[in-house]
């Protein structure tokens, strides 16, 4: 699959820098898209070609100009065609690795909807039971820029509990030892809290998603919770942001796992 990204984005950059002039400095601001703009555009231009591989779209686009179709994604996300073939030429003569490191991320875009639609198609079945309390899934620092991703869920049912998701950390985040941390909570005699911890998943920062599952047993105690932080870090001073994504999570009861 990296092939066939590779062959479309080395192909674009080489229709960009062979059209317009070879200047190669910096663009101002006005006409420079931003990393992470840059990054959804491209994503976007590569579904396009995508689609227009589809014999029926084929057909209908088939009297215009193909590059008109790219330049109706760029406008679509507020830039023009310049403003694109600018950023672009730029970072491809003078900011080689930049651009790499963009097209890692376009790459990770691609999986990670292709996880998505993946899931969407293999619908869970009925017998298994999803104890996760919260959304299906987060998007930092787009909605959180240091949230762990706190749970808590009361679990007096015995036997094994497994968690399941997919986690996706970006080499930008600035989290220290980002990690998964889960454990059974319960009180003793004296009312004092108890912790079981579970195996403690480090996570890596390469922008790829990860297919964390881990699983402990509960034994016989009442009013036991499962608790703990999908996206662990240490703490830490200053100003800093995580940069990850997480999807597809799952709590079940062994009993109820349905398996894949």
């Amino acid at each position: 699959m990296k092939t066939v990204y590779k062959i479309f984005f080395v192909t674009l950059m080489l229709m960009i820098v062979s059209c317009g002039n070879t200047e190669n400095k910096k663009p101002s601001r006005k006409m420079r898209i931003p990393d992470d703009r840059l990054a959804a555009i491209l994503t976007d231009t590569y579904l396009t070609a995508g689609i227009m591989d589809l014999f029926a779209m084929r057909d209908t686009w088939a009297q215009r100009d193909s590059i008109q179709n790219y330049i109706d994604v760029i406008e679509s996300h507020g830039y023009t065609y310049e403003q694109f073939e600018t950023t672009m030429r730029y970072y491809f003569m003078s900011k080689p690795r930049k651009l790499s490191r963009i097209y890692d991320r376009v790459t990770g875009n691609l999986l990670e909807l292709e996880t998505e639609l993946m899931t969407q198609q293999s619908a869970v079945k009925p017998s298994e039971k999803n104890l996760w309390p919260g959304k299906p899934d987060y998007r930092l620092p787009e909605e959180f820029t240091r949230d762990p991703v706190w749970f808590d869920i009361p679990v007096d049912k015995p036997g094994e509990y497994i968690l399941k998701a997919d986690i996706r950390v970006f080499e930008d985040d600035k989290s220290l030892n980002p990690r998964v941390t889960v454990y059974f909570s319960y009180r003793d005699s004296a009312g004092e809290e108890k912790r079981d911890y579970w195996q403690e998943i480090f996570l890596v920062k390469d922008g790829q998603i990860h297919n964390i599952q881990i699983k402990h047993t509960l034994d016989t105690i009442p009013d036991a919770r499962l608790r703990g932080w999908l996206l662990n870090h240490d703490n830490q001073s200053g100003k800093w942001e995580k940069h990850a994504r997480i999807s597809n999570i799952r709590i079940v009861h062994a009993d109820d796992f349905a398996a894949q």
